[in-house]
Order: C-alpha cells, then sequence, then structure tokens
C-alpha cells in the first residue's frame, strides 16, 4: 500500500478533509484508493497501525455474499420464500432474493417494536438501536408481516435480519460464527470481525467533551448481518479488490442488477447487497453505526475503487458518502496526483 499526501488532491478535495477533521481534533478520516492494481493510502493517523472502525450496513454487502456461498454449497436457494426456512403462520412472504435486494415489500428500515425500546432508553446513536433482538423477536415480527407490500426498491435493515434467521436455520450455526469465519477464510479480511479488542479500536468520537461510545452487538442478534461488523482500511481495500478482481461466483453474482428495483422516479437501481445506477458502471454502499460512517464504490470496468472511513459526531459525519463521491469523480478523470 502507497501513502498519499493531501497535496495529491485538487483544491476541492482538501476543502472536503479539512472541513470533515477541522471540527475536532478527535475525530479521525481514512481513505483508501484503488488504480492500476495499486491501493494507495490517505488518513490523519498512521498507516502502520490501521483504526477499526465500524462499517454499519457495508455489512450487508457481505452477508450478500456469505448467501450465495451458502447456496454454492446447496444449504439454501435465493429463490425459495422465507417460510421454506422459518415455521411461520401461512401467509406470502418473500424470496430470499426480494431480501437481498431490498425488493421484499418490508419497506420500513425495522418494525419499530424491535427499536422503540432502545430509542427509549438510549436515544440514538448513543446505543446500538438494535440491542437486545434475538431470533424470536425477528421471528415474531415476521410473523405479524404476512403479506408485504408489493415488490419494489425500499431499503430495509429487518430483510437482512430476517437473512441471518434463514441462514442460521440452514446451516445449523450462529450468524456470527459464519460470517466471521467467511470474512477470515473466504475472503482473507483477518482483520474485520464482529467482537473487536477495546484496545484495537479507533478512539470514540467526542463532542464537546462527551464521549459516545461504540455499538456493542451479542453474538446472537441477527441483526449483525446488517451493520455489525468492524474492519479497518487494509481489510476493506482488500475486499474492494475482491470486488474488481475475483471470479468466484458468489462475488460475481451480486453484481447483477435486480430489474424489480428500477424505478422511473429514481436513478438508483440494486443487485444483491450492493446498490448501482441505471446508467452506470458503480457499485456502492454506505454505512453508519453510532458515530462511524464508511462508504465504498467500485467500478469494474474502470477497474477503480474507493473507500472512505470516518468517525464523528453531528452533521459533519454526512460527509463521509460525499467526499467518496468525489473521490470517485476525481480518479474517473484522472485528477488525483498518484
Amino acid at each position: 500500500m502507497i501513502k498519499l499526501e493531501k497535496d495529491a488532491f485538487r483544491p476541492k478535495v482538501k476543502a472536503c478533509i479539512d472541513g470533515y477533521l477541522g471540527i475536532s481534533d478527535k475525530y479521525s478520516l481514512t481513505v483508501g484508493l484503488y488504480r492500476k492494481g495499486e491501493v494507495y493510502l490517505f488518513g490523519n493517523h498512521s498507516p502502520d497501525q490501521p483504526l477499526q472502525y465500524d462499517i454499519g450496513s457495508i455489512s450487508k454487502t457481505v452477508t450478500a455474499h456469505l448467501i450465495l456461498h451458502l447456496q454454492e454449497k446447496g444449504l439454501l436457494d435465493i429463490e425459495k420464500r422465507v417460510s421454506d426456512y422459518i415455521d411461520l403462520p401461512n401467509g406470502d412472504y418473500p424470496t430470499l432474493y426480494r431480501l437481498l435486494t431490498h425488493t421484499s415489500g418490508y419497506k420500513n428500515l425495522t418494525p419499530v417494536e424491535i427499536i422503540l425500546p432502545a430509542l427509549i432508553k438510549h436515544g440514538y446513536a448513543r446505543r446500538n438501536v438494535y440491542d437486545g433482538c434475538t431470533t424470536e423477536s425477528v421471528i415474531s415480527c415476521l410473523g405479524r408481516r404476512r403479506k408485504p407490500m408489493k415488490a419494489a426498491y425500499g431499503y430495509s435493515d429487518f430483510a437482512y435480519a430476517i437473512l441471518a434467521v434463514v441462514a442460521e436455520r440452514a446451516a445449523g450455526r450462529p450468524i456470527a460464527e459464519m460470517i466471521e469465519e467467511f470474512v477470515h477464510e473466504s475472503l482473507g479480511m483477518k482483520n474485520t470481525t464482529v467482537l473487536c479488542n477495546p484496545e484495537q479500536r479507533n478512539p470514540p468520537a467526542v463532542r464537546k467533551n462527551r464521549i459516545y461510545d461504540y455499538w456493542k452487538w451479542n453474538k446472537d442478534n441477527p441483526y449483525i448481518a446488517g451493520g455489525g461488523l468492524v474492519s479497518n482500511i487494509e481489510d476493506m481495500m482488500h475486499y474492494l479488490t475482491l470486488q474488481l478482481t475475483s471470479r468466484e461466483n458468489y462475488i460475481t453474482k451480486a453484481h447483477r442488477r435486480c430489474e424489480e428495483s428500477v424505478s422511473p422516479h429514481s436513478n438508483t437501481a440494486t443487485c444483491i447487497g450492493w446498490h448501482t445506477y441505471k446508467k452506470s458502471n458503480r457499485h456502492w454502499h454506505v454505512g453508519g453505526a453510532g458515530t462511524f460512517r464508511s462508504s465504498v464504490i467500485f467500478d469494474k470496468k474502470r477497474q477503480i475503487a474507493v473507500c472512505v472511513m470516518g468517525n464523528a459526531m453531528g452533521i459533519g459525519s454526512a460527509n463521509v458518502h460525499y467526499l467518496a463521491k468525489m473521490l470517485y469523480g476525481e480518479m474517473k478523470t484522472n485528477k488525483i496526483k498518484f
């Protein structure tokens, strides 16, 4: 990996980076770029000691690859319905493919009864809003939603919690255990985990001397599949390199656009786990957990990729995805001094 200095970027990119880091000396930002087989890193810390970040919903892309891997092993079939794997009341339940592509009809992010207790007790971002969720609570919520709305795009954490329960039923193993084994052995992401040693974690975000702690997960929480992974820039750039170069079916099949997700009212479309656009070679996903924000973009045709990871509190945290899109545009037009 090659270290980049800030002088490699044009003034508008520098201004975005300075705007993010200038809010507080407690905030952190890490950037990874892939171009022509090389990985370049930039950050306000030593690249020799990559910080650990919660990657939030980017975890869904990993879960999607895992589900396709389990299908290759004959343990499940993504064209089958949820009710083929979970004992549920009679109903019109979606297929696994619909869950994977956010076209299941479960258009709310998650059932309110799952997150309401945590929101009342802790407030948003201060603690894991899915704290205390179990397989049983997901099945109970699912049983009360026997007829989802008409299939169309609707981003859903709930869909990936259901997929976690299905995977556990099909493979007979806890989802956290399967995900960790998959990322370590199949994806080669040795520093990515569900439960991370606190001594190896990125410092918590601080705002006006108030510390905002990490989201904590129990290993039996199915929402891990939708947002529970912790990783670093080294692993994330390896992951993006796999998206660009791997020929494994459980990688490449995830990049196919789901036509049912295409709407005349939006440019966004979905693949299996990933987002894309109607007329673009870009695949992308964003993630947020507590004060952490991450954004990844890759373009197989141009063979370029971007990852931006940050830890900050407040409105400035949203600049992570804005910066990732800006860097993608700069790489596409050869505006970065590599």
